[in-house]
C-alpha cells in the first residue's frame, strides 16, 4: 500500500499555516514585553514630590538644635521627643525644625512657607487648605513660616523622606503630595491626635 503524502511534504494531515506561527510569535514577545515593563517600574505612578536620603530618626533632648540634616526643609533626621501640634503656626510663633521632624516621622506633612517670598493671598490660601485638613480624617498637617536657611522657593511642602517645592501656593498639588505620602512613615499612628476645633 502507497502511504500519500500532501502537497505540504507531511504526511496524512494539513500543514500548519506560517501565518499562525508568525502571529503566535508576536503574541508571545508582546506578552514577555508587558511583564517586563509592569516588574521593573513601568507600571509604578509617578510620585508626587522628589524622594531625599533618610537622615535616620534620633531623638534629642526638647530645645535642642539638630544638626546632619540632608534637606532644607529637613525630611527626615534627629528630632525632639516631643512632636507639635498639628495646624497653623503663626509668625510670632513658628513651628521648630527639629520638633516638627517627629511629626514627619508620625505621618504627618508640614508646609513651610518664607513670609518674605510669599504672597498675603497665598498665605490665607493655605492657611484655608490647612484649617480644613485638620477637621478632616487626613488631619496631621501643620503650616508654619520658615525662619531657617533659605531653602530657594517660596513653598516648601515636606513627608518622611519626601520634599516638594513651590513658587506659589498650588493647592491641588499639595492634595496630590499629602494623598501621596501621608502615613507613609515610620511611626505612622503616632500622635498628637487630631485637634479640637
Amino acid at each position: 500500500m502507497t502511504r500519500r503524502v500532501s502537497a505540504s511534504g507531511s504526511a496524512g494531515g494539513a500543514a500548519i499555516d506560517p501565518r499562525i506561527l508568525i502571529i503566535g510569535g508576536v503574541l508571545v514577545v508582546g506578552v514577555v514585553i508587558l511583564v517586563v515593563f509592569l516588574m521593573f517600574g513601568g507600571g509604578a505612578a509617578a510620585r508626587v514630590g522628589e524622594r531625599q536620603v533618610d537622615d535616620g530618626g534620633g531623638h534629642i533632648a526638647d530645645g535642642a538644635v539638630g544638626s546632619g540634616y540632608s534637606s532644607v526643609p529637613a525630611t527626615s533626621g534627629e528630632h525632639w521627643g516631643t512632636p507639635g501640634n498639628w495646624g497653623v503656626y503663626s509668625p510670632a510663633a513658628p513651628a521648630q525644625q527639629p520638633q516638627v521632624i517627629h511629626n514627619l516621622e508620625h505621618g504627618g506633612i508640614v508646609i513651610w512657607y518664607q513670609p518674605d517670598q510669599v504672597a498675603p493671598d497665598d498665605v490665607a490660601e493655605l492657611t484655608q487648605y490647612v484649617e480644613q485638613q485638620v477637621r478632616s480624617a487626613k488631619f496631621k498637617v501643620i503650616l508654619s513660616p520658615w525662619t531657617g536657611q533659605d531653602f530657594g522657593h517660596p513653598i516648601a511642602v515636606t513627608a518622611w523622606n519626601w520634599l516638594l517645592y513651590q513658587d506659589e501656593a498650588d493647592i491641588d498639588e499639595i492634595r496630590a503630595f499629602l494623598d501621596d505620602h501621608y502615613g507613609e512613615a515610620p511611626e505612622p499612628f503616632g500622635g498628637p491626635g487630631q485637634p479640637a476645633v
